[in-house]
């Protein structure tokens, strides 16, 4: 809720005519009336008072001040959802009631809400020379210097209204902003930031065993898979460190390297121990709301003691910040994949993919986030049964579920259908693959948080071998550095 002023010096609350990012229309729901009361103008031209009609309905109400008509107007409009009509409406009106600081400051609104910060910030300086003293107003044009990027002049703003006696919520998403503003000014300097991660759970299936009980070969022979096939269950103790150091350029350039190491553990499967090492470097560039990432790309696995798969290859990506609530992008990939002491395994993979956010309106603070992918690999022996198309999508939501706590489901889908018959069943592979994933985060201080996790994984497959479920269950502490 926001809180905007009648014409007659009344305060009452309507809803946010547009969601807005750090909900600031929240802020004022929570500021107390004696920071914002101001003294309020009359219209230049009031009419004077009448007595009530014959019918007992006032006079006035059926003839009101224009000025009264036309911001009860804009503010109906605004609450609508249709600000860029409300601002043309006070716009052509601008030469009759500007220097009014109620007309202005709607004025102002209509205008940051339709995307035309530059024309706020002329609108709400007018109300600011009449009334120094309005948190409200002032908020809003922080607001729309943020919008132009006029980092100093919104810091500066924003500063003030903080330094006011308001509750700690409202100065929380005044907190957001500054550090919003604080991050671009540090964007300017190289940064290590990194990311410590130790997990504990249940893996219901560490060796993706078979979930069929039979399999049946080529020639029509019907046979039970061995016990090394089955789903083989254990606990799990793992961990990951992650770094990564960026360097400006200049020139919307940067460049930027990381490296990830990780380990898996299995107390009942120790042939499956997993070892991990990521590493990544490239440049990225930035101009106006785009983004592009152009990064060589490394990833080395081990299988207990063994060398298992080596993968070396590069990532484009482009995203965009469409507005303040969503971004776009898209991405390519491609990869060389080689399997040490399985050279028949080795192949080549390409990807395309697409991918979208959007931040919701609401309490909660929603995040909603989906992708799509589509792409190849291609066995480099030129064996079709190795080979395969692949085409992908998922989807998350993410939004707060009380007492600080952040709560997620996820849901992933992937189709792969290969090229050739498998020699020992006679049949061409085709998988079918869904994930689900439920969880949740939650801060226990600036650095340190805790995220339990839940996932079943079922893969439908024409080769009984590939056929399985998976559940997984774990608890990680993180924490963050810089």
């Amino acid at each position: 809720m926001r809180f905007a002023a009648h014409a007659t010096g009344a305060w009452v609350s309507r809803r946010a005519a547009k969601a807005r990012s750090l909900a600031m229309s929240g802020l004022w729901a929570l500021v107390a009336p004696a920071a914002l009361a101001q003294p309020q103008s009359q219209p230049p031209s009031p009419a004077p008072a009448v007595a009530a009609s014959p019918g007992g309905v006032d006079a006035q109400a059926l003839h009101p001040a224009p000025l009264s008509q036309l911001l009860a107007t804009a503010r109906s409009l605004i609450d609508g959802g249709r600000a860029d009509v409300a601002f043309r409406t006070l716009e052509a009106r601008v030469a009759d009631y500007a220097g009014d600081p109620d007309f202005d400051y709607l004025l102002g609104l209509a205008a940051l809400d339709s995307g035309r910060p530059g024309q706020a910030v002329i609108a709400l300086e007018r109300v600011l020379m009449v009334r120094p003293g309005f948190l409200q107003a002032r908020a809003e044009i922080a607001r729309a210097y943020f919008a132009l990027r006029e980092r100093e002049n919104a810091r500066r703003e924003f500063e003030t209204v903080a330094a006011q006696r308001i509750p700690e919520d409202a100065r929380r998403i005044i907190g957001r902003y500054l550090d919003a503003i604080r991050r671009v000014d540090e964007a300017g300097r190289p940064s290590l930031v990194g990311l410590l991660e130790l997990e504990t759970g249940y893996d219901s299936n560490v060796n993706f065993g078979s979930s069929t009980g039979q399999w049946v070969l080529a020639d029509g022979t019907a046979v039970i898979p061995l016990g090394i096939s089955l789903p083989r269950s254990s606990s799990v103790f793992a961990g990951a460190l992650g770094l990564n150091w960026a360097l400006p350029m200049g020139g919307g350039w940067q460049w930027t390297t990381g490296g990830r190491a990780s380990l898996r553990r299995y107390p009942g499967a120790h042939t499956l121990d997993q070892d991990q090492f990521d590493l990544s470097s490239g440049f990225a560039f930035r101009t106006g709301c785009h983004q592009f990432n152009m990064l060589a790309q490394y990833q080395h696995l081990q299988l207990g003691d063994s060398a298992f798969r080596n993968a070396l290859g590069a990532l484009g990506q482009w995203q965009c910040d469409v507005d303040a609530r969503t971004q776009i992008g898209a991405y390519v990939q491609a990869f060389s994949l080689d399997f040490p002491g399985e050279s028949l395994r080795d192949a080549r993979r390409s990807a395309l993919g697409l991918t979208f956010a959007r931040v919701l309106a609401g309490a909660r603070r929603p995040v909603f986030v989906a992708g799509m992918q589509a792409g190849t690999e291609t066995s480099r022996r030129g064996l079709d049964n190795l080979s395969y198309d692949f085409v992908g999508a998922r989807a998350a939501l993410s939004m707060g579920v009380g007492d600080g706590w952040r709560g997620f489901a996820a849901i992933s889908w992937e189709a792969r259908d290969f090229d050739g018959i498998e020699p020992i069943f006679g049949v061409a592979r085709s998988d079918r693959q869904t994930e689900l994933r439920l969880g949740a985060e939650r801060a226990l201080s600036a650095d340190w948080s805790i995220a339990p996790a839940i996932t079943y994984t079922r893969n439908r497959s024409t080769l009984g071998p590939n056929d399985f479920r998976r559940a997984q269950a774990g608890l990680t502490l993180r924490y963050r550095f810089q």
